[in-house]
């Protein structure tokens, strides 16, 4: 839901507050209400602020020092690094503080010292395996951070997070609540099911152990399917650059049709790339089959997919990784990365060219698409309104578009109408 009058920022504000008090009111020496309002402010007002020419960009982790064991780290823990006097909690302190507390590997501790009232008491090195929940890493996040972590991404643009879960963004003067998991869309399952199937039974009568079922293969090459769809997507997003992903009906099909609506200025030969994913997730799949125990589930089987330390697995996923890496590579030259549904490379570079006008599209507030309102696409930038463009006459067509400043949105054609979906990121 989005407000823009002064009132109700003032309530929404105040509802955060709330939120965050709530989840830290029980420990000995809690921050109170005005002081939570307080860090609201400083990190608004860090956001704007420049440290070398760099946009300040941190996270910060509301916590007393003791909540954190003198040993370990990570990839599997946390290092408390200390600080022998607590510094002022203001946002100077915060712009001087952010390259040491690198975003995506550690945070800055706050909380209140006795009468001096909220101080940076140290930096919390997490390691990058909380990144995994957004970038399709195999490895599970370790130990969780159950308190209050506030993101400060970019100019105006605070996250706040109850450990790893997105409750609100601050963005300039309006609050929005959080985002979706596109990921998480039935939509996106459905639209690959048949070629789940001939995969699954493709591979089930002679190379797969009989572990799993073949539902639970399929759905779980669905869930590592998606995971390599993440990684390209966040390695495109944290290169700054914006890049445009486009799924099409594969085969001859999909080839036919990519040369209706798109000129690539770098075609790529059918087979390369295909072959490759198909490969790497077949082994993948067969490989967690063996490590599972009989009659395992899809959740059993997952679970093996994302704690197992096997080498062979350990090695298909570095493989895995560099499809994706060469992938999101290729989407770093201008124009659109175009795959069929077997992830086969279509082409790059591509440039959409549908004779169609798109002025309204439908804004998504859930996962299938039910609740939406229309949406203006004149403030859109030109990869939005292209992808919208072909969506339209493409019911089949499925778009991701990485903005410059990290915004992520997934469009889809559903029943005739253009639907985006603002999709959950850090």
């Amino acid at each position: 839901m989005k407000h823009s009058s002064d009132a109700s920022h003032q309530v929404l504000l105040q509802d955060v507050v709330e939120k965050l008090h709530f989840s830290v009111k029980d420990r000995i020496g809690a921050p109170t209400q005005d002081e939570l309002a307080t860090v609201c402010a400083v990190l608004f007002a860090a956001s704007l602020l420049k440290e070398e020419g760099k946009v300040v960009r941190a996270r910060v982790v509301i916590s007393p020092p003791e909540e954190f064991s003198p040993v370990g780290g990570p990839p599997d823990g946390i290092l408390a690094v200390r600080f022998t006097t607590p510094h002022p909690f203001t946002a100077n302190e915060i712009k001087r503080l952010s390259p040491a507390a690198g975003f995506f590997h550690s945070a800055l501790a706050i909380w209140p010292d006795r009468d001096k009232g909220l101080r940076i008491w140290g930096i919390l090195n997490t390691g990058p395996r909380w990144l995994n929940l957004v970038g399709g890493g195999r490895k599970p996040t370790g130990n969780d951070l159950s308190h209050p972590i506030i993101h400060v991404r970019d100019p105006g643009w605070l996250l706040f997070y109850q450990g790893y879960d997105l409750m609100v963004e601050w963005r300039g003067r309006e609050f929005y609540g959080p985002r979706m998991d596109v990921f998480q869309s039935s939509i996106l399952s459905d639209r690959f099911a048949g070629n789940r199937q001939q995969l699954i039974e493709s591979l089930i009568a002679c190379c797969l152990p009989s572990s799993l079922d073949a539902e639970a293969y399929g759905k779980l090459a669905h869930l590592i399917s998606l995971q390599f769809v993440k990684r390209i997507i966040n390695l495109v997003r944290t290169s700054g650059h914006g890049g445009t992903l486009i799924f099409l009906p594969d085969a001859e099909d999909g080839k036919e049709m990519s040369l209706s609506w798109i000129d690539f200025k770098y075609a790529s030969v059918p087979e390369v790339g295909g072959s490759r994913f198909r490969s790497l997730i077949e082994s993948m799949i067969r490989r967690v089959g063996e490590l599972c125990e009989d009659g395992s589930s899809v959740d059993d089987a997952w679970h093996v997919f994302r704690n197992s330390k096997d080498i062979e697995l350990d090695l298909l996923e570095e493989a895995f990784f560099e499809l994706a890496r060469l992938f999101s590579d290729l989407m770093q030259v201008d124009g659109a990365l175009v795959l069929d549904k077997r992830v086969r490379l279509v082409g790059f570079g591509g440039e959409i060219r549908v004779d169609r006008n798109v002025f309204m599209v439908g804004l998504a507030h859930d996962l299938e698409g039910k609740n939406i309102t229309s949406w203006d696409v004149r403030g859109d930038g030109t990869r939005h309104r292209s992808v919208y463009r072909l969506c339209s006459v493409e019911p089949e067509a499925i778009g991701f578009v990485i903005s410059q400043d990290s915004q992520v949105r997934m469009i889809a054609n559903v029943n005739d109408s253009v639907i985006v979906w603002p999709h959950t990121m850090i």
